[in-house]
């Protein structure tokens, strides 16, 4: 497994330099939410999958890592570090989608927390199936909620002028998908080769076990058969042994 820069993993704070330290930890926790979501696509089942492709293309996850990440370091983890968030994305109009986050995140929250707090890439592929877990439970209709809210879509855009979408992002998010339909064709190859070895297996008991009796019963009479035979022999020898030898 490719070992992730550092940086992903910043959490600090400067206070003589907020809006920078505050950049770089927005940015860096947007980035372990992104990851961790990018991660859950070989987890979810076939229906949500389809429900994800159509709710997530690679720029509104962004803008949806973006955002919650926002949300949870403004007014979760607090501090300097959130009144700097606070201060660095007030022109953006986020405030608004705040209640909104609030109100539908906890489907999310363990996701969410160890996304957030993660140290490594094994961590961030826990959290991935965190988040894949909670969208199989009814999570995909909260990350409908906040990504069709009309703050969202306005705010999103606006974001992500100051924070492009990366590339990283689209390629994983294309080698996961790709990974996905491979890991498919090769679970389809095995159902049905299994399939044609209990048919085949399955065939062939049919056509055996009644051969096999019929092969049974052709061996036991021929060993009956030559019991009978044995046993004249013995009376006919016994009775020739018994006659007088003046009767010739």
């Amino acid at each position: 497994m490719a070992t992730l820069d550092p940086s992903v993993f910043y959490r600090d704070f400067a206070a003589d330099s907020p809006i920078t330290s505050g950049a770089q930890h927005l940015s860096a926790a947007a980035t372990r939410l992104a990851f961790s979501i990018v991660y859950s696509i070989t987890e979810l089942p076939d229906a949500i999958w389809q429900q994800f492709k159509e709710l997530l293309t690679p720029d509104t996850l962004w803008g949806l890592a973006l955002v919650v990440a926002a949300w949870l370091i403004a007014t979760i983890i607090g501090g300097p570090i959130g009144a700097a968030i606070n201060g660095l994305l007030a022109a953006y109009g986020l405030y608004e989608l705040w209640p909104v986050v609030k109100a539908v995140v906890g489907d999310l929250w363990a996701w969410l927390r160890t996304a957030y707090y993660a140290d490594s890439e094994d961590e961030l592929h826990a959290s991935g199936k965190h988040f894949a877990d909670a969208l199989a439970k009814g999570g995909i209709t909260t990350l409908e909620a906040i990504v069709t809210h009309r703050v969202f879509h306005g705010a999103a855009k606006k974001i992500r002028e100051r924070f492009p979408t990366p590339e990283w992002l689209r390629k994983s998010y294309a080698e996961q998908e790709t990974k996905r339909s491979s890991r498919k064709v090769d679970e389809e190859a095995k159902r049905r080769r299994r399939t044609t070895e209990e048919t085949l297996s399955s065939a062939a008991t049919s056509v055996m076990v009644p051969a096999g009796h019929g092969a049974g019963d052709a061996i036991g009479g021929i060993v009956v058969g030559g019991v009978v035979v044995a046993a004249m022999l013995a009376v006919v020898v016994g009775a020739a042994a018994m006659s007088p030898k003046g009767g010739r």
